[in-house]
């Protein structure tokens, strides 16, 4: 999953969910905005990722690994990490803004 912010602080986000079967839910190659929101969840109704239509709300998500196992999840306040997860940069000119 990856998840930026343009100039104007719009969430962009790319993603490939899994379930926690480790079977493939959805997938966005390119970092995309979305400007009604997005949610996503499993078959099972397991929520995997929400993405709200206001910048300022929180963006939550549970990130499972193609075996099915736990990687990361957040509720928008706290970010569990397990054992497995790996982060990297994607060479990308990051830019930090603060909210007004």
């Amino acid at each position: 999953m990856q998840i930026a912010s343009d100039a104007d602080g719009i969430h962009l986000v790319a993603y490939r969910l899994y379930d926690s079967g480790g079977s493939l839910v959805a997938e966005r190659e390119d970092l995309e905005h979305y400007p009604d929101g997005i949610s996503v969840r499993s078959s099972g109704g397991e929520e995997l990722l929400s993405v709200p239509k206001n910048a300022d709300e929180n963006i939550r998500y549970r990130l499972y690994g193609h075996d099915g196992e736990l990687l990361t999840n957040s509720d928008g306040v706290r970010t569990m990490i397990y054992q497995r997860l790996h982060t990297e940069g994607g060479g990308r000119n990051w830019v930090a803004h603060s909210k007004k």
